[in-house]
């Protein structure tokens, strides 16, 4: 039986080991945010000519109103500002999120939430709202019980939770339902 080699012996290339001492959260999500605009990014002399205001959430290419109009959302801006581990990882350890809404009338809510908050959301729109609108509802980000403590996963997490609490409360109509109130103020 032959020798046992080690596995990186012939490369050539730089192992770099990270350091054990944590991990930074926010210099990983700026670089995961440079990375995702640089695949994405549109030239300025392309952008249609539409009104001013902000970005849709879900195209590069479709302008929002300012949300006032005919909308009967209540919410004007969704934030998810950032996320805390509470208790202990062996006893019952879970993620909260700081969700930071802005009405119509520009005041300010701030609803911590837990990931099975999101859940309930969820399920509470897919039993409350007609069929045809089930469609608006995207789809939640995965669990994954292995990798839900790392801080990486958890800022990913969160991104993609503020994505989707965004498609849902600035819905004209689905933001505006009984159930997403309800969810707001609990």
């Amino acid at each position: 039986m032959p020798a046992p080699t080690h596995p990186f012996r012939n490369t050539e290339s730089l192992l770099v080991v990270i350091p054990d001492d944590g991990i930074d959260v926010e210099a990983e999500a700026r670089l995961y945010d440079d990375l995702c605009d640089d695949q994405v990014s549109i030239r300025p002399s392309i952008r249609p000519k539409s009104p001013q205001g902000p970005p849709s959430i879900f195209s590069r290419d479709i302008w929002l109103n300012d949300n006032s109009g005919t909308s009967l959302a209540f919410a004007r801006n969704v934030h998810i500002a950032g996320w805390t581990s509470v208790g202990d990882k062996l006893g019952g350890a879970y993620v909260v999120y700081d969700c930071v809404i802005r009405t119509k009338e520009g005041t300010t809510i701030h609803a911590h939430k837990r990931y099975s908050d999101f859940v309930l959301l969820y399920d509470a729109l897919k039993h409350s709202l007609p069929k045809h609108q089930h469609h608006f509802i995207p789809a939640l980000p995965p669990k994954s019980p292995f990798s839900r403590y790392r801080a990486a996963f958890v800022d990913r997490r969160r991104r993609q939770l503020q994505y989707w609490l965004s498609a849902v409360l600035l819905h004209p109509e689905i933001g505006a339902c009984q159930s997403v109130r309800w969810w707001v103020m609990d």
